[in-house]
């Protein structure tokens, strides 16, 4: 019976695995390389739109992961400095991510090569993702995520676990990618 359930547990893993898409892969000149995976639409909130993504860096060994978050064009919003996106696990346990020094610029520059997902799309930042969260988000779903911003803040709950799905497959995904 345990054989059963966890060739079954592999399935449904190795599914998920398979199913998720990347939307960006790149190395730069400097040798790191980029990848962002297909992530969800999270809808409107505060008359907001925001789309988020896992997005994963590899630097030779060491390999960092970030929350890519974009915000509708017709929003007249800004992602401050030092603002963090909070996200509230099922087993109400929080999550902070500090924004990335730099990240709206290296979204900017990517922004031509993701011209599909970011037609609506015009804010953009990086929140830091360490490891250890990643691994708490897989474990228990994702119940809520804000945003800081200005002048109003995003916010959205989610009745199943929908966000922490998406974030969980592309985490194994990255994880496949990069060899850890």
């Amino acid at each position: 019976m345990k054989k059963v359930l966890f060739l079954f547990a592999l399935l449904v893993v190795s599914i998920g695995v398979k199913a998720q898409h990347v939307i960006y892969d790149e190395t730069n000149a400097s040798g790191v390389r980029t990848v962002v995976c297909e992530g969800m639409n999270l809808g409107v909130s505060n008359g907001m739109d925001m789309y988020v993504a896992l997005a994963g860096f590899q630097y030779k060994s060491t390999v960092r992961y970030s929350l890519a978050v974009t915000i509708g064009s017709g929003h007249e919003v800004e992602v401050p400095s030092g603002s963090r996106c909070i996200l509230t696990l099922d087993n109400n346990k929080v999550i902070e991510l500090p924004t990335v020094a730099g990240g709206t610029s290296v979204l900017q520059a990517i922004d031509v090569e993701l011209s599909d997902v970011y037609q609506t799309f015009r804010r953009f930042a990086y929140y830091n993702f360490k490891t250890k969260e990643l691994k708490k988000l897989t474990k228990n779903g994702v119940m809520q995520i804000d945003v800081q911003l200005s002048p109003s803040d995003y916010s959205v709950a989610f009745n199943q676990n929908e966000l922490g799905s998406v974030l969980a497959n592309s985490y194994t995904y990255l994880k496949s990618i990069f060899g850890k």
